[in-house]
């Protein structure tokens, strides 16, 4: 059995005697071990909290679409009707009738602008 150790710890500079109150200094170490084990684990549990509820927030962003905040109202197209005049009705003042087609044609998945009577269009209303 060793009765002495040229051991020297990093955290302080004392030679470790095992046979003259060493232990202390070794259940000293150890102490100092565990408390920078709880911080990086403390550090690493906060950095999986904060992705977390970050990544939780981006999912919001990302799981909407913007028809989902923007009220529809329902038009059933009549014989004579066009998307031209149905767009001037209904859309903004402030808005080109060109880009409310488009967004009509987008909101009903509509190809071309061509429009049947008894067709019924989902018409985004701006406030």
């Amino acid at each position: 059995m060793l009765k002495h150790t040229t051991y020297q710890s990093i955290y302080n500079s004392e030679v470790i005697e095992v046979g003259t109150g060493g232990w202390k200094a070794v259940e000293r170490i150890q102490e100092l071990q565990a408390m920078f084990t709880r911080r990086l684990l403390f550090k690493l549990m906060l950095a999986a909290v904060i992705i977390i509820i970050g990544c939780t927030g981006m999912v919001r962003v990302f799981a909407g679409s913007p028809h989902d905040e923007i009220p529809l109202e329902q038009v059933v197209v009549t014989k004579g009707d066009t998307l031209w005049e149905i767009a001037v009705e209904y859309k903004p003042k402030d808005m080109d009738t060109r880009d409310y087609i488009n967004v009509i044609k987008k909101t009903n998945h509509l190809k071309t602008s061509g429009i049947e009577a008894g067709d019924v269009l989902s018409l985004p209303i701006y406030e």
